[in-house]
């Protein structure tokens, strides 16, 4: 283990909420850019796979709605 001292930084409470900020930001992206890749990847529905023309078609299909 080392015997020099750490240096400490400070920065403004404001700074560093903008930094997580970005951080959110970027990380959100590059989720969405996967997500996509993985669409254009797989652009069919697989044999059998039944596909659903809205959001209540699939929720009538799952039985949440009657």
């Amino acid at each position: 283990m080392s015997t020099e001292p750490i240096e400490m930084v400070t920065i403004p409470r404001a700074e560093l909420d903008a930094m997580k900020a970005e951080l959110r930001r970027l990380r959100l992206a590059e989720d969405r850019a996967i997500a996509l890749a993985r669409m254009k990847a797989h652009p069919r529905p697989e044999a059998g796979a039944r596909t659903f023309a809205t959001a209540e078609d699939l929720a009538e299909a799952m039985g949440l709605r009657g």
